[in-house]
């Protein structure tokens, strides 16, 4: 008898052990210790396709890395080329080729002020590499003519005249900071609570002024006064502030 209820009291002992462990287990699940957990992503926007991954530091700040890559966009326009000869200024037209293409990488902290009550969050940190974001490139036979007769040309950019070389050739590019520092706000985790989620992110990266230059001429100088009206002209009073949209899929392997 006594043996029977010593028996009774052992299992049920051990099935409440085994219950009261299976939740723990459970409620650990979502807990956030530093670098207990790791999630990779994959996303596509406006810094071209992206992947990174991501381990958390709490259960409040989560820490990623990624490389993102802008596959070859071409603005085809006509720019403006101005001209002088024995002091007389003159202007024409060419057709240019703006390439745009770079990879980037970066480096985040991600705040989520609620928790884990939430998937609200704001984000900093920093983007470095690509600096060189377009090439320019353009040519035209006449002009080539023209200048063999002693004439000298610049297509406009912004307020930047790169040099038309003797050959009617026109080569340079729009260049910004390597590093630049980044904020932006979201919702979604970096470290899903489940096997995957879904996560949108808005921000911005301060690139500061971008600067032309001309192959084998360097940075080249302002240009005062100018009111050029060609699409990369136009794309270039937007570079200061880089606008950031993306949208990504995360997936957690621990």
């Amino acid at each position: 008898m006594i043996k029977s209820i010593f028996g009774k009291s052992f299992i049920i002992a051990s099935a409440m052990a085994f219950c009261s462990s299976a939740a723990s287990a459970q409620e650990n699940s979502n807990i956030f210790g530093i670098g207990n957990r790791v999630a990779v992503g994959v996303g596509v926007g406006t810094e071209g396709i992206g992947f990174d991954a991501a381990v958390p530091i709490t259960k409040y700040l989560q820490a990623r890395v990624g490389v993102n890559i802008v596959p070859k966009i071409n603005i085809n326009t006509t720019a403006t080329v101005s001209g002088s000869y024995q002091g007389v200024e003159f202007s024409d037209d060419m057709d240019v080729t703006g390439k745009l293409s770079r990879t980037t990488f970066d480096v985040k902290l991600d705040c989520y002020p609620f928790g884990n009550s939430s998937s609200f969050f704001v984000t900093g940190g920093f983007s470095f590499g690509g600096g060189d974001l377009m090439s320019i490139t353009g040519h035209s036979d006449k002009l080539a003519q023209e200048i063999a007769t002693g004439k000298s040309y610049g297509i406009e950019i912004g307020d930047y005249k790169i040099p038309v070389d003797e050959n009617g050739n026109v080569s340079g590019g729009i260049k910004v900071k390597d590093f630049r520092p980044y904020v932006g706000l979201g919702f979604g985790r970096l470290i899903p609570k489940k096997r995957f989620g879904v996560r949108f992110e808005l921000g911005a990266q301060f690139q500061g002024a971008p600067t032309v230059y001309a192959d084998g001429q360097g940075d080249l100088s302002k240009v005062i006064g100018q009111d050029t009206d060609d699409d990369i002209s136009k794309f270039m009073d937007y570079l200061k502030v880089y606008p950031v949209l993306k949208l990504s899929l995360r997936g957690r392997i621990l």
